[in-house]
């Protein structure tokens, strides 16, 4: 049934009613739309649809009802025609056909069709297209993932032999010796896609038995800017060839091939690798940037993308983007990520996302859906730094990376404070005896000043550039990026009033002797930190599903880029966009080790084996907070830990039904979520007609089996359920071992599970109280699991 208004009555037919074509006409619709999104009928029937703005709309249906994919879209064409008016002229609006893992399709629609569209039986959701953003070596050996040890997960899988890792970002660059396919044998024959040769993508070039089979979507986008194929070839590089670097440097870091004795910037950075050295990637151009250097990446194709990649046969998908922080449910019609990453999974594919770069502030976490494995950014033990010497033979390590003869010998400081960029001289020749030969150390707030200074400082004869700022997100190449000669060193604000105390207390003022060659640093004791830049949670929409899920390095990886002078085509990188592939690669690594684990078993082996304040040799903080913490909305239940993982004793696994019943608890009705799950045919909740149908009493989220307790506004006390699985030795005793978050009471029944081989799964009782009611914020602990080898922890975050 259609319903309108008409005057303030309602007005219905049916869709097989012969008058629904002539109102429906799209080239004489007599219906409007108010600002309240419903349709009128005016008061005389005029062509409207030249004067209603056509949007992109993806049309969502939920199952696919059959595999034959040309009567899909037939049949999608009839569909869309009953609102365009004809089936041709649906084919014009139509952009994408969704068809493999999911049924639906992306058009062109006005705001009126689009809501006619929604009243049709079959429909989900109409979802208006949204943009996505980016989130933009040693790091393997941190994670204990050496080529030198014969026992550790990389070298027992074989590298990931067999493997096909889906990548969701800006193309690859295909050309380089990082790709290359030494020791890898056929492409696996389940593999589906082609690797075509369009545009400056060369096939023969940049195809192998690594990259298997590259393809780009940009129609979304052309539609919603409007953009005719003329102009799009003029703005956009039309191929799977990465103009931006994104995308080569995340496909790099999950899979790239050894490479020996790598040269950057003068700085041996020996042998470096992808996570998963034999894996092969498939690479799924989204992202686009164009002449002018503005990023987009459009929903439609992002999900479009996903559809293929199930078709083509991947096994694991790494997205490094994301839009902003959750406020709709999955399968709605902002979450475009949710739906794709939902049936992904429901494929049996793992699906590893960025959680985004906009900490350190609470509530920033992007991809929350409880099926994805969500990425925060940590550090690792190593450090790229650059000496500074004091004229009291005082040395501080600082970060840069200084191409050129840098800063030999001694000089006089030159102290200046300008609080911000307004304050700076448009042209430090003003004062350029003052600096002349000199070394300038500034200090400012942010790290956008910069390049202020350092243009400010050009051609005034400064010997070198000292900059206290605050804490970096990493290395970064500054006399590339602002193509200034001037030798350049950063420092915390904490090394800079070191060197302020110097230039007070000191009568002689000199300063640093800045090496020009920067070291690679082992730290013996690292450090380790959440970077600023990481998002944090909770989940703004769903709090008690914990998110982040877990963290990995994230700061300063070096992968390869688009070739520069100088760098051999390597670049250093930092954010959730360079810690989502490390998570990739390891997964890639233990669906080899355990091919008939499920995404969910995958997520809790990760979540229950990683580093933390339980498990770590030191804590771990947050960076530019002093001495605070870092606590499960950081880093979710931690830091990766690859060989733990590949043997985590017990795991909390989920399957269709449990997502369904999450789905459930959310509100949609029995109509859309059958049409969202139909495919998941041999669910409980399924009725003989093949329906679904969610229980009277849906289960309470809480209740969800992760690997995490996550319970908002506790008043009194609760109640949650979880079930482990035993994957280790038949016959197992594990003791509960807990630490209460502050201000509460656990306990947990029964606290020993016994296994043994007809008892595989063991549900237990936590019941959680609340001893002090008058805090107003989450507070932490832990729970886990021991039989003496395996230490099975899970994060617990209550706010009493």
């Amino acid at each position: 049934m259609y319903e309108f208004r008409q005057k303030g009555q309602k007005w219905r037919t049916t869709v097989g009613d012969p008058a629904v074509k002539d109102q429906l006409e799209g080239q004489n619709n007599p219906w409007t739309m108010d600002k309240d999104g419903i349709c009128f009928r005016k008061s005389s029937v005029r062509r409207t649809s030249t004067n209603q703005q056509r949007k992109l709309y993806i049309v969502y249906l939920g199952h696919k009802p059959h595999d034959d994919h040309e009567l899909i879209t037939d049949s999608y064409h009839d569909f869309l025609g009953q609102v365009a008016g004809s089936k041709e002229e649906a084919k014009k609006l139509m952009v994408y056909s969704y068809r493999h893992g999911f049924s639906g399709f992306a058009a062109m629609l006005t705001a009126c069709q689009a809501k006619q569209i929604g009243e049709l039986p079959g429909v989900v959701r109409v979802i208006q297209n949204h943009v996505y953003e980016t989130h933009t070596s040693r790091s393997w050996d941190f994670l204990g993932l050496s080529k030198n040890n014969p026992n550790n997960p990389l070298n027992k899988t074989n590298q990931s032999n067999g493997i096909i890792i889906g990548v969701l970002d800006s193309g690859i660059w295909g050309d380089s010796e990082a790709f290359n396919d030494e020791g890898l044998g056929p492409i696996p024959s389940r593999w589906k896609g082609k690797c075509i040769s369009e545009g400056n993508f060369n096939a023969t070039k940049h195809c192998n038995r690594k990259i298997i089979g590259p393809r780009w979507y940009i129609k979304g986008l052309m539609e919603e800017r409007k953009l005719n194929e003329t102009t799009v070839r003029q703005l956009y590089n039309l191929s799977s060839l990465d103009n931006t670097g994104h995308g080569t440097h995340v496909a790099y870091t999950v899979a790239g091939s050894y490479v020996n004795n790598l040269e950057y910037y003068d700085l041996n950075m020996r042998t470096i690798q992808g996570g998963a050295p034999l894996a092969r990637l498939a690479i799924y151009k989204v992202f686009w940037r164009d002449a002018k250097g503005v990023y987009s990446c459009n929903g439609a194709d992002f999900l479009s993308a996903i559809d293929d990649a199930i078709r083509d046969g991947v096994d694991i998908l790494s997205a490094s983007l994301g839009s902003g922080p959750a406020t709709v449910a999955e399968v709605h019609a902002e979450s475009i990520l949710g739906i794709g990453s939902f049936h992904a999974v429901s494929h049996g594919i793992s699906v590893v996302a960025g959680g985004g770069n906009n900490g350190p502030n609470s509530n920033t976490i992007v991809n929350t859906s409880p099926w994805l494995i969500t990425v925060a950014a940590s550090n690792d033990d190593t450090q790229i730094v650059t000496p500074l010497t004091l004229g009291n033979n005082k040395t501080i390590l600082g970060q840069g990376l200084i191409k050129g003869k840098g800063r030999s010998g001694f000089a006089p400081l030159v102290f200046r404070l300008y609080n911000k960029v307004s304050e700076i001289p448009k042209d430090f020749m003003s004062i350029a005896n003052e600096v002349k030969g000199k070394v300038v150390m500034l200090f400012s707030q942010t790290k956008a000043d910069i390049f202020g200074y350092l243009i400010a400082l050009n051609n005034t004869g400064v010997s070198a550039f000292i900059y206290a700022m605050p804490p970096l997100d990493g290395i970064e190449d500054f006399n590339q990026t602002f193509a200034v000669p001037i030798p350049f060193i950063a420092v915390d604000f904490e090394q800079g009033n070191q060197i302020d105390d110097y230039f007070i207390n000191c009568k002689s003022k000199y300063a640093y002797n800045i090496s020009p060659s920067p070291s690679f640093f082992l730290l013996p004791k690292a450090v380790l930190k959440v970077p600023k830049f990481s998002s944090r949670g909770p989940n703004s929409f769903t709090p008690e599903i914990l998110k982040p899920d877990v963290a990995a390095p994230g700061v300063n990886i070096l992968a390869t880029f688009i070739p520069r002078s100088g760098d051999n085509g390597f670049k250093l990188q930092s954010g959730t966009s360079m810690a989502t592939p490390h998570v990739s690669g390891i997964v890639a690594l233990l669906k080899v080790a355990h091919p008939n684990w499920s995404p969910a078993t995958i997520k809790s082996a990760l979540v229950t084996t990683s580093w933390n304040e339980d498990t770590y040799t030191s804590e771990i903080f947050l960076e530019g907070t002093g001495d605070k913490l870092a606590d499960p909305f950081d880093f979710g239940g931690g830091i990766c830990n690859p060989n733990g993982a590949t043997d985590p004793g017990l795991v909390y696994d989920m399957d269709k039904d449990d997502y369904l019943n999450y789905l459930c608890s959310l509100g949609y009705s029995n109509d859309m979520v059958y049409n969202a799950t139909t495919y998941l045919s041999s669910s409980k909740n399924s009725t003989a007609a093949g329906g679904i149908v969610c229980p009277k009493k849906v289960p309470s989220r809480l209740d969800l089996n992760l690997p995490s307790i996550s319970i908002p506004n506790l008043k009194n006390s609760v109640s949650v359920k979880r079930t482990v699985t035993n994957v280790g030795n038949v016959n197992s005793i594990y003791k509960v071992l807990v630490k209460p978050p502050r201000n509460t009471a656990i306990k947990v029944s029964p606290h020993v599970l016994k296994f043994n081989a007809k008892a595989k799964k063991i549900s237990f009782e936590v019941k959680i109280t609340s001893t002090h009611q008058s805090s107003t914020k989450f507070t932490f602990g832990s729970l886990a699991w021991s039989d003496g080898k395996h230490f099975v922890r899970i994060p617990k975050q209550i706010d009493v």
